[in-house]
């Protein structure tokens, strides 16, 4: 069996949607549920591997680190209750606030929209799960008008 190297995969698709997308010198980047395992390790990876060739952004409700994403990060596992993001990095937005999120990815000018939030089935509100998975994720997908989509 072949092993797969996810951020390897991922670099391929950037690279295919920048080609023919990216208006700018460094293609901005936004990642929805950037607090959340996946997209915090994202997120790291692409600003400390490729500092000058993007410039990534970050959108989540919270604004604290998910423990999954603290648990497989830290060595001292120490708690931290901010994410390590600047403030000109961070939007804090729910993906259901339709009229938010449209107006950060427009005056953002985000090329490319990684769209990671998600709330999890272990969540007892499933009417909570349904409008940040279902409607959260329509209204990402209707942003992007003038940026690629790469949803996971």
């Amino acid at each position: 069996m072949i092993g797969i190297d996810p951020l390897h995969t991922l670099e391929k698709i950037l690279m295919t949607e920048i080609k023919t997308e990216s208006s700018s010198n460094q293609p901005r980047i936004l990642i929805t549920g950037v607090s959340g395992l996946i997209g915090g390790i994202l997120f790291k990876y692409l600003t400390k591997t490729y500092p000058n060739k993007y410039q990534v952004f970050g959108l989540d409700l919270n604004i604290n680190i998910s423990s999954s994403y603290q648990v497989n990060n830290n060595d001292d596992l120490q708690v931290e209750t901010v994410l390590p993001f600047s403030s000109e990095k961070f939007f804090q937005c729910d993906v259901t606030d339709r009229i938010k999120l449209h107006q950060i990815i427009a005056e953002q000018k985000i090329d490319i929209i990684i769209h990671l939030a998600a709330v999890l089935e272990d969540d007892p509100d499933h009417e909570k799960i349904f409008r940040v998975n279902t409607e959260g994720t329509k209204n990402v997908f209707e942003a992007r008008k003038s940026s690629s989509f790469i949803f996971t």
